[in-house]
Parts: C-alpha cells; structure tokens; sequence
C-alpha cells in the first residue's frame, strides 16, 4: 500500500495551506510533481489555475 497522495485545490491559499497542514503530519513533497494548470470557463472566459502536488510519509519507500 502507497502512502502517497495527490494534493489539489483551484484556490492558491487552500493548496499551500493544505500542503503545510501534510508537512507537519510527516508528509514530504515531491517538488518533481508540482503542476498549476489553467483552465479557462467557456462562458466568462476567466482563466482559474488547479494546483497539484504529490505528497509522501517520511520514510516511505514510494516509487
């Protein structure tokens, strides 16, 4: 079983607030994973940014 998980959040302050909570938990972040990826709503045309990160327990021999 993986101890690896997947960080996601559209809003900048919640996925960094989220990423701090997992670190003092113990969890390390794969800096290799680290995605923003725009979206734009087809109707308002406002461009928003999903933030994404994989995390991992210290310790954890993840691949």
């Amino acid at each position: 079983m993986s101890d690896a998980i997947f960080v996601r959040d559209w809003n900048v302050d919640g996925f960094h607030r989220q990423v701090l909570q997992l670190e003092t938990q113990g969890y390390v972040a794969r800096r290799e994973t680290y995605r923003i990826t725009a979206e734009t709503n087809p109707e308002t045309g406002e461009v928003i940014h999903l933030y994404v990160i994989e995390m991992f327990l210290s310790g954890c021999l993840c691949e």
